[in-house]
């Protein structure tokens, strides 16, 4: 496919290769594929990361608090929590201030494994703009703020 035809800016245009979100989905796959490959030596998915660095950011420690964080279901939050101590990767404890609620923490492992972990991510991102240059890179970045205001309406971004 040629790179140089214009994308079309048309509802009627039933061709998905024209159409910008085709190529963010393929990418985005592409990314969550190479991670997830490179991710899984050591231990860990691409799915708990968010709420490993949310808790090594000291953002938050609790489940609902993770959940709020994240923008997920309780109970998807929950399956996480217990998959993440199966695995090691945390701990959680009463909160003394509060009989029904748990603290989470991150054990020493989640805390070796993180910087690995984001260095898997920054290799999928410098792959995936490898021969953009610095000017292109800031440029592909505001363009996906931009359309990701777009469609949420938020620029919290």
């Amino acid at each position: 496919m040629s790179h140089s035809a214009p994308l079309e800016n048309t509802r009627t245009e039933l061709d998905p290769t024209r159409a910008a979100s085709f190529y963010i989905k393929l990418i985005a796959q592409e990314l969550a594929r190479m991670a997830e490959a490179d991710l899984r030596p050591l231990g860990v998915g691409l799915a708990s990361l968010p709420v490993l660095t949310a808790l090594s950011q000291g953002n938050t420690d609790t489940q609902a608090e993770l959940a709020r964080l994240l923008g997920v279901e309780q109970s998807s939050m929950a399956q996480t929590l217990v998959r993440l101590e199966r695995d090691g990767l945390i701990t959680r404890s009463p909160d003394p201030a509060h009989g029904r609620r748990q603290l989470i923490a991150l054990t020493p492992l989640a805390r070796n494994i993180l910087p690995s972990s984001k260095e898997v991510l920054a290799r999928g991102n410098d792959m995936a703009l490898s021969d953009f240059s610095a000017e292109e890179r800031e440029l592909v970045l505001k363009l996906l703020v931009r359309m990701l205001a777009n469609l949420t309406g938020s620029d919290k971004y």
